[in-house]
């Protein structure tokens, strides 16, 4: 069974502009995604567990976020990556 992708957008005061803009990407192209607002990072595997999200976009500026997936066999992992490498969906 394939699970459906829930995305979680949280962010930096520095980077809120970008995932405002990225959020409504994926929102406009039919993915669920619920735009968190400011958080810490401490705190986010609780609020994503607690809203049963698979993946956590946590934005820390307008170059830089922290991929968070919850769905991994291994207990999920932890990636910074760049803006850049996000995928647009079609």
């Amino acid at each position: 069974m394939e699970q459906k992708v829930k995305a979680l957008f949280a962010w930096r005061t520095a980077g809120e502009k970008t995932a405002k803009h990225f959020g409504q990407k994926y929102e406009a192209a039919g993915m669920e995604v619920t735009l968190h607002g400011e958080a810490a990072r401490e705190e986010l595997n609780l609020i994503g567990k607690d809203k049963e999200i698979t993946h956590i976009l946590y934005f820390l500026d307008h170059e830089r976020l922290l991929l968070v997936s919850l769905t991994d066999e291994m207990g999920g992992f932890t990636v910074e990556i760049s803006v850049g490498d996000l995928v647009l969906p079609c």
